[in-house]
C-alpha cells in the first residue's frame, strides 16, 4: 500500500509540475505572467493566480500553456511547443535545396519564392528555441522536409494558387487597385477559372471566414463585404475585406488572421488591415504556413504538425490541417480525390528528400487510401514506397481509369485535377480544460 501511495503522490506531482510549469519562477526584473489568446480568450490579469500554487486548480492555470512566462524586456512571443529533441547542426535550406524545391515545382510563382521560404524559415528559427526543419536526427529533418512539402504543394497547386479559387481564382486590377470576384461552385467556371455570377452583385454580402463575434485581440474585426460599386466595379471586392483562403496552406478565418499576424508581422493589426498581404508577400505565404505547422494546436492537445512529422506520424499531420473532411474523406465527395492528390505530391516530396513515408495512423482511413491508391494505379509516385508497385501506374488521379503508363512529375501542371479545388475550412480553435488531469487522478484513485 506505502508503494502505491508513492506511485499517487509522484503521479500528482507531475501533473501539478505540468500545469504550473509554463509560469515557474516568473517574479521580478522584467517577468509577468500573460495569457496566451491564440487558446482561449482572456485578460493579462487573469493568469495573476498562476504565480501561486494555490492557483495552480482553477482557471485559467489549469489550461497547459494558456499562461506563460514573457521577459517584458523583449518582443511579446510566446515559445513554441518543444518536441523534446535536440536542435541540429545542419541549416533547413542546406538540406532542401533550391534544385530540390524546383523538381517539386516547376512552375511556382510569385509569392512562392525559395528564397523568401528559406529567409521565412530563418526568421523564425532565430527567434524560438524550437527549430522547424531543425531538430532532431538528419533522417527526422528530412521527413519533417517531405511532409511539411507534400501537405503545401497539394494545398497550393503545386505554388500555383496564392489565393482560394471560388473566392478569387484571378484577380482584376482597375483604377491602380486589386479585387476578386467571388463566386458559388454553381457559377464558377472551372475549367476557364472564372465566376460567371459574383456573389456581391446586385447588393449582395459576401461574409464567409467571419465569426462577427471574435473581436482584437482574438479575431480580426469582420463583417459583410459588398461590391466595390456598381458601375466600374460592379461585382468586385476589395480582397482585404475578406478572410478567405490564402497562402501555402490556405490561411482562412478571422481569428487565425490574427494569430498568424501576431507571430509574423511587427502588429496584430497587419495582417487585418491588410489580408492579402498573405498572397502577395513570400514573407506571408509561407509565413502563415510554417505558423500553422508550428504553432495550430488540436483541440485539447499539446502537440502541432511539426511535432507529429517528428514522431513519424504523417496522418497526425493531415488529421490537424484538414482531419475533419479527408480522416476519413467522403468515398463519393471530392476529398476523396483530394486525399489522392495528396498522397501523390507526398511521395514526390519524400522521394526527393530521399526518406520513407512515415506512418499513416492518427488519420482514419489513410492507410487502407494509399494501399488503394497504389494497387489501383492512380499514385504512380508512390510505387517505390510500397512493397507491390503497379505494373502499370497512371497518369493522374482526376480519370476514373488508369492510363497504361506513368507521367514525370512537371507534367502536373497540364491535368485537368486543379480545376476539382475547392474551399475548405483550415480554422482550428483550441480550447482544453483540466478534465483530463481530473480523469487520471481519479483513475489511480479507483487502482487504489
Amino acid at each position: 500500500m506505502a508503494v502505491k501511495t508513492i506511485i499517487l503522490l509522484l503521479l500528482l506531482a507531475v501533473l501539478a509540475s505540468a500545469q504550473d510549469l509554463s509560469c515557474v519562477g516568473c517574479i521580478g526584473g522584467d517577468k509577468k505572467c500573460v495569457g496566451d489568446t491564440t487558446i482561449q480568450m482572456l485578460e493579462d490579469d487573469d493568469c495573476v493566480p498562476c504565480l501561486k500554487r494555490s492557483g495552480k486548480w482553477t482557471w485559467p492555470c489549469n489550461v497547459e500553456g494558456l499562461c506563460w512566462c514573457w521577459d517584458s524586456s523583449k518582443p511579446k512571443y510566446k515559445p513554441a511547443l518543444s518536441s523534446g529533441l535536440e536542435p541540429a547542426l545542419t541549416k533547413p535550406c542546406d538540406i532542401f535545396t533550391e534544385e530540390m524545391f524546383d523538381r517539386i515545382a516547376p512552375n511556382a510563382v510569385h509569392p512562392y519564392t525559395y528564397e523568401g521560404l528559406c529567409d521565412t524559415i530563418e526568421m523564425l528559427n532565430e527567434r524560438y528555441d524550437e527549430k522547424i526543419f531543425m531538430m532532431g536526427t538528419m533522417q527526422q529533418q528530412k521527413q519533417e522536409w517531405a511532409a511539411f512539402l507534400g501537405h503545401t504543394t497539394h494545398e497550393s497547386a503545386q505554388y500555383t494558387a496564392a489565393r482560394e479559387a471560388l473566392v478569387c481564382a484571378r484577380t482584376v486590377e482597375k483604377n491602380s487597385g486589386t479585387f476578386c470576384k467571388p463566386c458559388d461552385n454553381s457559377n464558377f467556371d472551372w475549367e476557364n477559372r472564372y465566376c460567371e455570377v459574383s456573389l456581391v452583385a446586385n447588393g449582395q454580402f459576401y461574409e464567409e471566414y467571419c465569426d462577427k463575434v471574435i473581436t482584437p485581440p482574438y479575431g480580426c474585426v469582420c463583417g459583410p463585404t459588398t461590391e466595390v460599386d456598381s458601375e466600374t466595379r460592379a461585382g468586385l471586392m476589395n480582397p482585404n475585406a475578406a478572410y478567405f483562403g490564402r497562402g501555402a496552406i490556405q490561411l482562412s478565418w478571422n481569428a487565425n488572421y490574427i494569430k498568424a499576424s501576431q507571430v509574423l508581422a511587427d502588429s496584430a493589426d497587419t495582417l487585418c488591415s491588410q489580408p492579402d498581404l498573405v498572397a502577395t508577400e513570400p514573407k506571408y505565404a509561407w509565413g502563415t504556413a510554417l505558423w500553422f505547422w508550428m504553432f495550430s494546436s488540436p483541440t485539447g492537445e499539446q502537440s502541432n504538425c511539426h511535432i507529429k512529422a517528428l514522431e513519424g506520424s504523417f496522418g497526425s499531420t493531415l488529421r490537424i490541417i484538414n482531419g475533419g473532411l479527408e480522416c476519413p474523406p467522403d468515398p463519393y465527395g471530392y476529398h476523396a480525390e483530394a486525399v489522392v492528390t495528396r498522397l501523390r505530391y507526398y511521395c514526390i516530396a519524400a522521394s526527393i528528400m530521399e526518406v520513407r513515408l512515415m506512418d499513416f495512423d492518427g488519420c482514419e482511413g489513410l492507410g487502407d487510401a494509399f494501399e488503394r491508391c497504389v494497387k489501383t494505379g492512380f499514385c504512380p509516385e508512390c510505387n517505390e514506397h510500397y512493397g507491390n508497385p503497379t505494373m502499370e501506374p497512371s497518369l493522374a488521379p482526376a480519370p476514373l481509369v488508369p492510363t497504361p503508363r506513368p507521367t514525370d512529375w512537371g507534367s502536373w501542371r497540364s491535368e485537368d485535377w486543379l480545376t476539382e479545388m475547392s474551399r475548405r475550412n483550415s480554422a482550428v480553435q483550441s480550447v482544453s480544460s483540466l478534465f483530463g488531469s481530473l480523469t487520471l487522478a481519479m483513475a489511480v484513485c479507483l487502482w487504489l
